[in-house]
């Protein structure tokens, strides 16, 4: 049988990555060629859960669902054989090439001892080699083994001290690099949320938990629409809520981040509808006949006060419509807390009218 080329060793590995995914996973082909969409996404999951790394979805199509006739590089190689269960992509090639001509390897060591015993002399003289065995007496070994052991005496305190100072160099080195990863190996990441359907910049109050593996969550707020934040780990996870926006929740691969990162966040159309309905001064019949059309019949609905003697204040949806639809300066200070919808309507609403500092 021939040789196996790189590429075809990279196919037979492209096998291997499909079946190990498949252990755990589901898709709709055995062929890894084949796979798209969540797909590839739930691949890239299960390859940073089982190797602290992952792909981007552009090496994905570039190398497993394309002809491309180069191998990826070989750290790319190493770990996605570890992902198969294998040390490396050289343990890797070596297993395969053992499995396909393991059988011929076996046979030519066996015909090794026939063949060395063809090149011995058929008249060997023992006599000159049991001479030339028998030059060295009893007493030249006892010496040799006094000398060896002398030396060896001689060479222990100077083994046992290099040995102290390399442990000690070891353990020095170990720990300045667990102050400088404590310290110094975070670095600092921006991300900016834009409007998926104007692509503009969201300046309205913008809520972000981030969730860190080992650490409390981070809880960070921006009405500038972008965030700053320091890491040490690989990847986190992202809850974003925003009064007239869809709550969303981002895993971001911080390996693949560039400077600043922009995280797209979706309007939601009845929020917005509602705050200009409610803090418009325009045309006050056409907000009455909105409002009640938007506001189920039962909604809930919550007004927030700043104030110490009133928390929070449950009104009916009427008297909500005839509050933000009564003409008054206060509208402006409007803002939406919260709102949930069910089949077209709204069935739960928090607001508050902020004060004047004049009215303090």
């Amino acid at each position: 049988m021939s040789k196996f080329t790189d590429i075809e060793i990279f196919e037979i590995l492209k096998k291997s990555i499909a079946k190990r995914f498949l252990e755990e996973n589901s898709a709709q082909s055995e062929n890894i060629s084949d796979w798209k969409g969540q797909e590839i996404t739930s691949f890239q999951d299960d390859l940073f859960n089982k190797t602290r790394s992952t792909v981007s979805e552009k090496w994905f199509y570039t190398y497993f669902k394309s002809d491309f006739k180069k191998l990826p590089r070989i750290d790319m190689l190493n770990l996605l054989a570890q992902y198969c269960g294998y040390k490396n992509w050289a343990h890797f090639v070596q297993i395969q090439k053992n499995e396909q001509f393991g059988t011929d390897k076996k046979t030519e060591l066996t015909d090794e001892p026939e063949q060395t015993e063809k090149f011995l002399p058929e008249n060997t003289n023992s006599e000159v080699v049991e001479t030339q065995l028998e030059v060295e007496t009893p007493t030249d070994v006892e010496k040799n083994k006094e000398i060896i052991t002398e030396d060896s005496i001689k060479s222990k305190p100077k083994l046992k001290l290099i040995s102290m100072i390399s442990a000690a160099i070891f353990v020095l080195c170990g720990i300045g690099a667990g102050v400088y990863y404590s310290f110094f190996d975070q670095k600092e990441y921006e991300f900016c949320f834009v409007d998926s359907d104007r692509q503009a910049a969201v300046t309205n109050s913008v809520e972000v938990t981030i969730i860190r593996d080992g650490f409390t969550p981070l809880y960070l707020s921006t009405k500038t629409g972008c965030i700053k934040f320091e890491s040490k780990k690989d990847t986190i996870k992202m809850f974003v809520s925003s009064p007239y926006y869809k709550q969303d929740t981002f895993k971001v691969n911080l390996h693949q981040y560039n400077q600043p990162e922009k995280l797209l966040l979706e309007p939601d159309d009845y929020k917005i509808m509602l705050y200009y309905y409610s803090n418009s001064a325009k045309d006050l019949k056409q907000r009455i006949q909105k409002l009640d059309q938007m506001i189920a019949d039962k909604a809930l609905i919550y007004q927030v006060y700043d104030n110490d003697f009133f928390g929070v204040e449950i009104l009916s949806k009427q008297q909500y419509i005839n509050l933000v639809t009564m003409p008054t300066t206060s509208l402006k200070n409007f803002s939406l807390i919260e709102s949930e919808s069910k089949n077209g309507k709204i069935v739960k609403l928090k607001f508050k009218i902020q004060q004047d500092e004049n009215d303090k």
